[in-house]
């Protein structure tokens, strides 16, 4: 069989041994703790403390590469570094198409996978974070179920060594109908602890604190896991009219600077007519003023002509 390293300790494993993203094995995994990327928004163990948020490799790399994403335009997640979209988004498109309705958080960011991938998650159509809800609601019933399965076999073996403890008594016990030393002492201690009625009343309140709790603790661990999904879906929701404001705010930028031109040119225009009209009247004014010497000159000429000899006849 093949052995892989592990990326922390370098200790061989099976393949099957290491996690899927971080190839790690169980021993690391235990140690240290599993976060969510502020980007990418997907799971992965946390080898370093830091103060700052925790970011997986790949998007680590991905800010050194070009710089603060931006929310992709189709799941809205900040983890858009190159164009619009994200990484994931732009390989599930090129994959199985255009995005569909998401049946959990109603946004227009899912995609029509197979029907292998579908089973796992009740054959719905999910978004990526609907889908990590979805596995960690999952992975968390399923624990339940066995911690509570633990408890009910905890109680069968109980149950089957009192009906060994009390055949074992009835072997015991002889033939003249008296009960032996060892029975008798049982059936003393039994007597003595649980049979007067305070003691049996303590009990049973036991066992239904005991029950109760469980119950609680179970509908606690519902009404949590409510509770974080609505806060992903209201920060989805937040992200979004962000992301509109942005939008609102960029158009309004544009139109501003579209309405600024306009006036610049409009201005430029009024004074280009200003100075030609300017120019146009001084022009006239001066053929005004030529005109007005040519007729002077011309009323001075008729006034010195002399005037012509009168012809008589005889």
């Amino acid at each position: 069989m093949s052995l892989f390293a592990c990326t922390h300790c370098n200790a061989r494993h099976p393949f099957e041994q290491l996690s899927k993203g971080d190839q790690l094995c169980k021993d690391c995994r235990k140690t240290y703790p599993l976060v969510t990327c502020t980007y990418c928004r997907l799971e992965f163990h946390l080898l370093r403390n830091t103060e700052k948020d925790p970011v997986c490799k790949k998007c680590t790399y991905n800010f050194k590469m070009y710089g603060q994403p931006s929310c992709c335009e189709y799941c809205n997640i900040r983890a858009a570094f190159e164009g619009s979209k994200c990484s994931r988004c732009l390989s599930s498109e090129k994959k199985y198409g255009s995005p569909v309705s998401c049946e959990q958080c109603r946004l227009n960011c899912a995609f029509e996978k197979p029907a292998e991938a579908r089973d796992k998650v009740d054959g719905k159509t999910l978004c990526l974070l609907c889908t990590l809800s979805y596995k960690r609601i999952l992975h968390k019933a399923k624990k339940r179920e066995k911690r509570v399965g633990g408890q009910d076999a905890h109680k069968r073996e109980r149950k089957s060594k009192h009906a060994k403890l009390m055949k074992t008594e009835n072997n015991d016990s002889p033939k003249d109908g008296k009960p032996s030393s060892f029975a008798t002492a049982a059936l003393e201690r039994i007597g003595n602890n649980r049979g007067s009625p305070l003691n049996i009343g303590i009990y049973s309140s036991m066992t239904n604190d005991a029950n109760s709790e469980s119950i609680m603790l179970e509908s606690h661990i519902t009404e949590l896991t409510e509770l974080k999904e609505q806060v992903v879906n209201l920060k989805k929701q937040v992200q979004q009219k962000e992301q509109a404001l942005i939008e609102k705010e960029k158009k309004i930028t544009e139109l501003k600077a579209e309405h600024w031109e306009k006036e610049k040119e409009f201005r430029q225009k009024i004074i280009q007519m200003q100075k030609d009209n300017a120019d146009r009247i001084e022009s006239l004014q001066v053929e005004n003023r030529n005109l007005k010497r040519q007729v002077s000159s011309l009323s001075k000429a008729e006034k010195v002509k002399p005037d012509k000899p009168v012809a008589t006849s005889g």
